[in-house]
């Protein structure tokens, strides 16, 4: 988590000011050990590199953000996402979004919601799958999710997919 924390520092380091682009450098540097850093190697991972987006089809970021609530999942998620250009799905959000809608999936969830009753694996699962393939179809390559597995069938449906990556935990 300390890394992500200091990659996260030093691109908002160097989008703001000269001056505090180099003071992240310099706080970077001083992070490794000497025989940690290559030979040859700047002391700042990303040192004269031009911020830009690489275009959606290089940026097949699949990461699933595993952990305890409040422990800073949606927190991480939200910022990698801008910095790395993926969406960044949570699957709380996914109900909210269905519930403020008006389909027939809507009025299942409101009445589940209502009972206060947990939704289901296949609901979930559903939209999920929904969001998805509305990625897919926009040309995303990439996402990280946020609050999914839950269940060991959430997790198996996951799997099945045979299209991520990273697991974060």
């Amino acid at each position: 988590m300390a890394a992500v924390q200091r990659l996260l520092r030093a691109a908002a380091s160097s989008s703001s000011s000269s001056s505090a682009a180099a003071a992240g450098r310099r706080r970077m540097a001083t992070s490794l050990a000497p025989e940690q850093t290559p030979a040859g190697a700047p002391a700042f991972p990303f040192a004269g590199a031009e911020r830009r987006r690489r275009p959606a089809h290089e940026r097949n970021v699949q990461w699933v953000f595993l952990g305890c609530p409040g422990v800073g999942k949606g927190t991480y998620a939200s910022r990698l996402s801008r910095l790395l250009g993926v969406p960044h799905i949570a699957t709380g959000d996914l109900v909210r979004d269905e519930l403020a809608s008006t389909g027939p999936d809507a009025v299942q969830l409101k009445e589940i919601v209502n009972q206060g009753k947990l939704v289901s694996d296949e609901i979930i699962i559903n939209l999920l799958s929904k969001r998805l393939k509305k990625g897919e179809e926009k040309g995303e390559s990439g996402f990280i999710l946020d609050g999914f597995p839950r269940t060991v069938n959430q997790a198996k449906f996951l799997m099945e997919l045979q299209t991520l990556i990273w697991w974060l935990i």
